[in-house]
């Protein structure tokens, strides 16, 4: 199941780069050949940013890719890493599952109040609701990083799938 989240989540957020890339360039060429900048182009781009960011943060999760800084690993047993690792997945677990508890909270309100973003008019409930189950997808990401952790499991993100020059080199 996992692997099928991570295939299509990456696939998303790959396409989403791609369109922000394609997005600037046109901004750009537009402003700078024609005088004429594509209207919305900050709007889409903080969607885009903040979508790419929510679909990858449960792989990262998952993986244990997130930035750690190791200054303790050198002072305590090896036994004690591991549990280290699992209450910083535990943390992980309660910052998410607020994150995401909050963030279903503020599309309750802004489908309430119709709110839109200025230039595009672009519903921003449903997206805060996309944002929102993603967030509960890396509390559950956390939690299994939590087990792996203490069962002492290390997990490899699609080291033979498509994305494994991703994985090898930590650009994820």
């Amino acid at each position: 199941m996992y692997t099928i989240i991570d295939k299509w989540a990456s696939r998303a957020a790959g396409f989403l780069l791609f369109c922000l890339m394609l997005l600037t360039f046109l901004d750009v060429a537009g402003r700078n050949l024609i005088n004429r900048p594509v209207s919305g182009t900050s709007e889409l781009t903080e969607l885009m940013l903040a979508s790419v960011i929510f679909l990858m943060l449960p792989r990262v999760a998952i993986a244990g890719q997130h930035i750690v800084i190791d200054l303790v690993d050198a002072m305590v047993p090896k036994a004690a890493i591991a549990w280290l690792d699992a209450f910083a997945a535990l943390l992980g677990v309660v910052m998410f599952g607020l994150i995401s508890w909050q963030v279903a909270v503020m599309a309750g309100k802004a489908l309430g109040y119709e709110d839109k973003t200025p230039t595009l008019h672009i519903p921003l409930g449903p997206i805060l609701y996309c944002m929102s189950a993603f967030a509960a997808l890396v509390t559950i990401a956390f939690a299994y990083a939590m087990v792996n952790a203490m069962r002492g499991v290390t997990v490899t993100v699609a080291a033979d799938g498509p994305t494994h020059e991703i994985a090898e080199h930590g650009a994820i």
